[in-house]
């Protein structure tokens, strides 16, 4: 793994903590069934990545384990309030939804989910997102019980 410019050595401690400890998470339930137990993998991101950069639209309703590096989030990169569009940033969502900090990051697990009619944005966690008001056709969550993805995509 690339350290993040800039990161502190505390951060950078933490950051790899937190990946050493998502490696080893076991999958748990998963869409109302319950998964073999095995090894979760967390593709590590940046802070620019979307699901739509990972080629996820359409994939509803199963879920992606990332490992978000300590950073800073994207201004302009977050649209609604879960679900979010899924051109967001997957971190600075993880952000808004309170799962993770920027200074630490951390794993996120996000699911795909269907477009929607329009996306309403909001301020939390010091983080505001957009709204869009048009239909899209795709989008996301930021999943708040831990990683428990039933894929971990290619790219």
């Amino acid at each position: 793994m690339r350290p993040a410019p800039n990161a502190s050595n505390s951060s950078m401690v933490g950051y790899l903590r937190d990946a050493a400890m998502a490696l080893a998470l076991m999958i748990g339930p998963v869409n109302g069934s319950v998964a073999h137990a095995q090894r979760a993998s967390v593709q590590p991101i940046d802070w620019q990545t979307s699901p739509l950069d990972l080629d996820l639209r359409g994939m509803n309703g199963e879920q992606y384990a990332f490992l978000c590096p300590p950073g800073k989030p994207q201004p302009g990169r977050v649209m609604g309030s879960g679900p979010y569009t899924d051109d967001s940033s997957i971190c600075s969502a993880a952000v808004h939804a309170g799962v993770i900090r920027p200074k630490t990051g951390g794993a996120v697990t996000i699911e795909i989910r269907p477009g929607q009619a329009t996306y309403s944005g909001s301020e939390q966690n010091y983080i505001a997102s957009t709204s869009y008001d048009h239909p899209w056709s795709g989008g996301f969550v930021v999943v708040r019980d831990g990683p428990h993805a039933s894929h971990v995509p290619s790219n």
